[in-house]
């Protein structure tokens, strides 16, 4: 018998084998470790998992979240899909089980009176394109994540201070203006950030007619990835560039089994000629900051045409592309520079 639900904390042990069994990368595969699976919805308003089931097993999930944003500077509403996964068996097919899931959550955004929905792919991920494609979805904007790792000495850069939210926010939403798909209310990511304690704080350093100030997210407490397979390359790497970092500012290449943990940097705003050069000072305090508490990783996202985000280069780095993939239900559709909502990432 096949049956679709709504999940509920019970299901948090099936929700999670579910996901382990889909670790991340290639040659470096990287499996992700959490308590819950239910901390993407507990950051909305309006957030959904729904489950599909075949004689009592779980073999398929969609989870998605209603918002109200801003596009072309009026108010909507938009469907954010950020998990549609299968058991195994299920993958290979979207005309069984999987294909109803989908209907199911369809029927539910539409019946909410959405604009459109949307999701974030990785731009090289061929297998996902094509199912976003043939759902009829289509490209609205990329941005990037660079993946920072922290480096092994810390010290204290000057002129970088930790403001209020609020204050930072106001910043935010004098430059950004009615960008299409920020949050119709943007102070609310962060405050529910800071409610449940993800939120570490803006981060803003000036100096003359220049400024620049970045936000910082930490998952360290309920996130963490674990390194399962190394390539031989990277194992050889380790053994050089580890004892050379304690010396040099040098980043750790962590070992198989080794637990990782993440910040996440966003919202990154430049103003003035040397706003990005204060940009990068701030970004090299947040790392030594990182260093000092254990954090292995930092990510930072921005998108691709925002004129605000003059991210500096930073060595060593991993820089990857995903991409905005709309299905539009109206003929409101969002155009670059999207807002990133960190609570989307």
């Amino acid at each position: 018998m096949f049956t679709i639900r709504e999940a509920t904390e019970a299901d948090n042990h099936a929700l999670l084998h579910l996901e382990a069994a889909s670790p991340q990368g290639t040659g470096l595969k990287i499996l992700i470790d959490r308590d819950t699976y239910f901390y993407r919805p507990s950051l909305f308003d309006h957030g959904h998992v729904l489950i599909a089931e075949e004689d009592g097993k779980l073999v398929g999930i969609m989870a998605f979240a209603i918002k109200d944003m801003l596009v072309g500077g009026e108010p909507i509403k938009a469907a954010y899909i950020y998990d549609f996964r299968g058991e195994a068996g299920y993958r290979r097919s979207m005309k069984r089980g999987l294909y109803r899931l989908w209907r199911e959550v369809e029927s539910r955004i539409l019946d909410a009176g959405v604009s459109f929905l949307y999701g974030h792919i990785k731009a090289d991920n061929d297998d996902s394109m094509r199912i976003a494609l043939k759902m009829e979805a289509r490209p609205a904007g990329d941005y990037e994540i660079l993946t920072l790792p922290s480096p092994q000495r810390t010290a204290m850069l000057p002129g970088v201070r930790r403001i209020d939210w609020s204050e930072g926010v106001e910043r935010i939403d004098r430059l950004i203006g009615k960008r299409d798909m920020r949050p119709l209310h943007l102070e609310d990511a962060y405050r529910r950030g800071d409610e449940l304690g993800y939120l570490r704080g803006i981060y803003r350093m000036e100096h003359s007619k220049s400024s620049a100030q970045i936000s910082v997210w930490d998952t360290s407490s309920i996130y963490q990835g674990r390194v399962i397979r190394m390539p031989r390359s990277l194992k050889a790497l380790r053994l050089l560039v580890n004892p050379i970092g304690k010396v040099l500012p040098l980043p750790r290449i962590p070992g198989e089994q080794e637990k990782l943990t993440y910040w996440h940097l966003f919202d990154p705003l430049c103003e003035g000629p040397n706003g990005r050069l204060l940009l990068k000072r701030i970004v090299n305090q947040i790392r030594f900051e990182a260093a000092r508490e254990k954090i292995a990783i930092l990510t930072l996202f921005y998108d691709k045409e925002d004129p605000y985000a003059q991210i500096p280069r930073f060595l060593p780095c991993t820089r990857l592309t995903y991409r905005t993939m709309v299905k539009p239900y109206s003929d409101v559709i969002p155009t670059a520079p999207l807002h990133i909502d960190i609570r989307d990432i």
